[in-house]
């Protein structure tokens, strides 16, 4: 078992959107070389994720009347800002992958350092199989969410066909505006399979980045919890009173020190990028739900697909971060319970500083908001709940 084979989910990601996997010092097999047709795909995919977003906010601006529409004003607005949520985090998770990969690469080679040669004290394979579990339910659960929200407009349209409906009209993903609407008629096959298309691409980007940017903070916190874990069993089995028990406190110390400074590295790379996702994941859920209340059965079941992805991703990434604290919470009552009394001066004085500084608590913040915990997992959704009961009375 090695680091890289919790980098599984991953690395196919990467593949899938035709980005290089991240390589550090150690990781094992030849590093693929980036052609210009992959580099001109990932450019392609980035620009149109991002237009997705001006299109959907040029929809907003050339809707004729809005009382017309399906649900009236409110309704097209949590209709269109539901969908502008799921680009809106897809394009700030793609740039936290570009920008910080430097970092990411940093952090997986300190952690490729720190990785045991001798496992007897580690619990790897209970990681490798709890994290591994998490990602591939993620996984399955993406690829069937993306897969029913590009196959829905295709199945309303067989529906139309067979029930030979009076009011048939192509209807795509979203509410997005596209320039060759000036020049071609917007209700045309070629008009209706092109901006399929489009935004075929741009919603499976968009899934592909969230799910490795969180795959990556999976493994990340994996990889410190087992670290923490082992660090506790440590200090388990020192004894103050054993020949050379100062050099052996020493070394846990500069075990720790270097444990936090990776968690520190880890928090840089992606608080921004929580914070997105908990400000995004709040209007979703809120208006997702208040549009599965107002269109047709159709809309509700491509809506609450919606909905559980995103009470999915923010429960993953608050569980992760509650991981992350509690197993930092092991080292002080580890520590404590240790018979430092009988060791010497300088002993105490090395377990007391250690002490002191784990009584700070090791945790995920939202760009230093907030911490990422269960707690702020209900806090989200209380809070989501009340916005939605808002726009039910201002229906």
């Amino acid at each position: 078992m090695q680091l890289q084979n919790f980098m599984h989910y991953t690395d196919v990601g990467c593949r899938l959107v035709r980005m290089q996997r991240y390589e550090w010092r150690g990781r094992k097999g030849s590093r693929d070389e980036e052609t210009p047709l992959q580099r001109l795909w990932f450019l392609f995919s980035a620009v149109n994720m991002i237009y997705q977003m001006l299109g959907m906010v040029i929809y907003l601006f050339l809707v004729d009347s809005w009382e017309e529409q399906p649900g009236g004003v409110v309704g097209q607005l949590s209709e269109t800002c539901s969908i502008m949520g799921i680009m809106l985090f897809g394009i700030s998770n793609m740039w936290m992958l570009v920008q910080h990969r430097s970092d990411i690469e940093s952090i997986l080679a300190e952690l490729q350092q720190l990785y045991p040669r001798q496992t007897r004290q580690y619990r790897i394979d209970y990681y490798y199989e709890k994290s591994t579990r998490l990602m591939r339910y993620i996984a399955i659960y993406f690829t069937f969410a993306c897969s029913y929200y590009n196959a829905l407009p295709i199945i309303v349209l067989v529906y139309e066909l067979l029930m030979e409906s009076q009011h048939f009209r192509y209807k795509y993903q979203s509410n997005t505006w596209y320039p060759w609407q000036l020049l071609t008629n917007p209700d045309s096959l070629v008009s209706f399979m092109v901006a399929y298309l489009c935004q075929v691409v741009s919603s499976i980007m968009a899934v592909v980045f969230m799910t490795v940017s969180q795959f990556l903070l999976c493994v990340f916190v994996t990889q410190i919890q087992l670290h923490f874990d082992a660090l506790a069993s440590g200090f388990g089995a020192l004894g103050a009173g054993q020949p050379g028990a100062n050099d052996q406190l020493k070394a846990l110390i500069a075990y720790h020190i270097r444990l936090l400074s990776i968690t520190r590295k880890i928090n840089r790379a992606f608080n921004f990028v929580i914070l997105i996702n908990f400000a995004t994941s709040t209007i979703a859920i809120c208006v997702m739900a208040y549009s599965m209340v107002m269109f047709n059965v159709f809309m509700a079941c491509k809506y609450s697909v919606g909905l559980v992805a995103f009470l999915i991703l923010t429960f993953f990434i608050c569980y992760n971060g509650d991981q992350l604290t509690s197993a930092s919470n092991q080292l002080l009552p580890a520590a404590f319970y240790n018979n430092w009394y009988e060791g010497d001066l300088n002993y105490r004085k090395m377990m007391l500083f250690f002490i002191m500084r784990s009584c700070e608590t090791q945790e995920l913040r939202a760009y230093k908001f907030m911490p990422v915990s269960m707690i702020t997992y209900m806090a989200i959704l209380k809070f989501s709940y009340q916005l939605f009961m808002f726009l039910r009375t201002m229906a």
